[in-house]
């Protein structure tokens, strides 16, 4: 019965041509608050944002494939025009993070918490993987998730 519903589903998703992160977010779900001070001592909240969209990037300095997709977000930076950019990094410090982040040179908020995976944002969105990014709109609605560069390109154009 379990493998039949997965099949079902699975065929659901390919005739509706949506991924599996967009199809968990088809209804309005509302964002989680988040406020905290960034790594160079800025202070954030997520709803007093005026931004159109914002993305969540959720990475890890350790991780390879989250370094190529945060040096494609930086030389891809017209794809992300009109979004502010948000990022939880998994690291040892935020001294650690810092470093990255100016190598990187991605503009935006950067965070760091030693509890690491089990940070409040990472425990809010549900993330289990490294890179996430949840796409959030200006009503503060979850639009969607991506976890490689093509799914996050097809959601960031499918929501201009």
């Amino acid at each position: 019965m379990k493998q039949k519903c997965l099949l079902v589903l699975t065929v659901l998703l390919l005739v509706a041509k949506l991924t599996p992160a967009q199809f968990l977010y088809e209804k309005e779900v509302k964002a989680h608050d988040f406020e905290g001070v960034t790594v160079d001592g800025r202070p954030y909240r997520l709803f007093d944002s005026p931004a159109e969209r914002i993305l969540l990037c959720f990475w890890s300095v350790d991780c390879d494939y989250c370094h190529e997709f945060m040096q494609l977000l930086h030389k891809n930076q017209e794809v992300i025009e009109g979004c502010e950019l948000v990022t939880f990094a998994l690291a040892d410090s935020p001294k650690q993070v810092r470093k990255k982040m100016k190598r990187l040179k991605l503009k935006g908020w950067h965070f760091f918490d030693e509890a690491g995976w089990d940070s409040q944002p990472f425990l809010d969105y549900d993330v289990n993987t490294t890179p996430t990014v949840v796409l959030i709109d200006k009503d503060k609605q979850i639009v969607g998730e991506a976890y490689d560069w093509e799914e996050f390109l097809e959601l960031i154009t499918e929501n201009r």
